[in-house]
């Protein structure tokens, strides 16, 4: 069920988005408002809303949603960073 919430979201048309699915939690039950949910989503922060990150619950399932828009640099909050850890070189 959690490979056909995936393939879902992936035919939603986003333009100007990339959007993430992180699956919290599953159910049997198939939930149905996923894609009016993203639009929503979308239409909000076209809008003006500042929050990129959104929880989805429906039937059971909880899933996470982040929008990244395609055409900035991905805020810090929301993005991967890299950590880079210097080891000391030992001398033998």
């Amino acid at each position: 069920m959690d490979e056909d919430i995936l393939k879902l979201v992936s035919q939603i048309s986003t333009p100007g988005f990339f959007v993430t699915t992180e699956i919290i939690q599953s159910s049997t039950e198939s939930p149905k408002g996923i894609e009016a949910f993203i639009l929503q989503k979308i239409s909000n922060i076209k809008a003006g809303a500042t929050g990129r990150k959104y929880a989805f619950r429906e039937n059971g399932w909880q899933i996470n949603f982040t929008f990244f828009p395609t055409n900035q640099v991905v805020d810090k909050r929301y993005g991967l960073m890299n950590k880079m850890i210097k080891e000391k070189k030992k001398v033998h």
